[in-house]
């Protein structure tokens, strides 16, 4: 792609797809975390790591195995690649805006390290399993992995995952069939064995130093799908999805392969069709493998959106109503995740009113579907408003200042280096841009 193609108009249209994309994943975040965080499974229940079956009814069962498939490690990959795609936004916005590397990355820099901070104080006063400090860091990395080309890229990305997937199938599923894990074995709900705010506190600056600590694990787990969606903003995949079908489609039969495969299996022994210990391994492919159901899920989305972006190129903005509230809801996607700790915060924890808690896994959907539903509607509300999230308000602010970015940078004069963006082919006649990404 040309320099001189990227500092023509930008897209006037904002696109749906991404938008679309982080709503859902908020959703499917909520769903998951309610039942690994936020509401703590009886001792006496089964599938106690997926928020526990307490009636052993079938509409219990039917659920865990909807979670094993589309819910955990779904949500978190899907909104890891979101933000690779996000990042090669940033990145295309000020090539286009004619700024410097150098000054890129400073940008990034000062993005993602205001993000690492909210993420350390979301953490420690809100929720203990914050991903904002790490995706702050990972966005952070960027700043070093921006010009590269694809294929070295592309390398980067094939070498963690294949790391990652061999060190997860060695500890969670090949271990498991030499060491009996027959029994119960989930992990302790930090958050919900607190008995108050101040025990929580604790909690989450215990959490500080752990999650720093887990950074080069999730690192080799997310950042592989961070790259593809960083590639595929560097192409204009998601405004260009007719172009892009078949790689889409590919991506998308991934996710539905890992889902049916993966998910079906340890679905059914959760719920006692298989043995324990056959849930034990299936759990620890899931975590292995899982995080590539990320782009696939993307994909799926950008498809199944399209005849609505077309609708909108065409200048036809008529588009259903929980279009547009998701879509609303994924524009403002850190307030609607800090959002949800709170309202988790105080509806679901046992030192506050406790909903939910005891009720398995059936009831923490129920919760988790609640409090997304109100950041769906506040999210709604500020679009109708035209305001943006109070904490992307914030968060622009401190990244970019009162002024907010050049446009074009000053000099405005590049050096002879700068002529097309690293990593990229001239992409001739296509004329569609993103405005978006600052």
């Amino acid at each position: 792609m040309s320099k001189q193609v990227a500092v023509r108009s930008a897209q006037k249209t904002r696109i749906l797809s991404p938008d679309v994309a982080r709503g859902l994943a908020l959703l499917g975040i909520a769903m998951a975390n309610v039942s690994t965080a936020w509401i703590t499974a009886p001792s006496t229940a089964t599938a106690r790591s997926i928020g526990g079956i307490v009636h052993d009814s079938i509409f219990e069962k039917i659920y865990a195995v909807i979670a094993t498939m589309f819910i955990h490690v779904r949500g978190l990959p899907m909104f890891s690649t979101l933000l690779g795609y996000g990042v090669g936004m940033i990145v295309y916005s000020l090539w286009r805006r004619q700024y410097p590397d150098t000054s890129a990355r400073g940008v990034l820099l000062r993005r993602y390290g205001f993000l690492a901070l909210f993420g350390i104080i979301h953490m420690i006063f809100l929720f203990w399993g914050d991903i904002m400090f790490f995706y702050g860091v990972a966005g952070m990395t960027f700043a070093l992995l921006m010009t590269l080309k694809d294929k070295a890229l592309w390398w980067i990305a094939g070498v963690m995952a294949v790391v990652y997937a061999l060190f997860g199938i060695g500890l969670g599923v090949i271990l498991p069939l030499v060491v009996d894990f027959s029994a119960d074995q989930s992990t302790a709900i930090l958050g919900g064995a607190t008995s108050s705010y101040w025990g929580y506190l604790g909690v989450g600056l215990l959490s500080v130093p752990l999650q720093i600590g887990a950074v080069p694990v999730e690192m080799l787990m997310l950042m592989p799908v961070m790259i593809v969606g960083y590639i595929a903003a560097r192409h204009r995949v998601l405004s260009r999805v007719d172009e892009f079908r078949k790689p889409l489609w590919i991506a998308t039969w991934v996710f539905i392969a890992i889902a049916v495969l993966v998910g079906i299996p340890w679905g059914l022994a959760e719920i006692g069709v298989f043995s324990s210990q056959t849930a034990t391994v299936f759990s620890g492919l899931n975590q292995a493998i899982g995080a590539l159901t990320g782009p696939g899920i993307v994909a799926a989305v950008a498809l199944l959106v399209q005849p609505l972006q077309r609708k909108i190129n065409e200048g036809n903005a008529a588009l259903p109503l929980p279009v547009k509230m998701i879509a609303a809801l994924g524009a403002r996607s850190m307030s609607g995740y800090v959002g949800q700790s709170i309202l988790f915060l105080i509806f679901a924890q046992t030192f506050t009113l406790g909903i939910g808690q005891g009720g398995g896994i059936l009831a923490g959907a129920g919760v988790a579907i609640c409090v997304w539903l109100v950041t769906l509607l506040a999210a709604y509300g500020l679009e109708v408003a035209g305001k943006r999230g109070p904490f992307e308000a914030v968060h622009r602010y401190m990244a970019y200042g009162k002024k907010g970015l050049q446009d074009p940078y000053v000099p405005k004069q590049l050096p002879s280096s700068y002529q097309q963006i690293p990593g990229t082919e001239p992409l001739g006649k296509a004329s569609d841009k993103y405005s978006q990404g600052d």
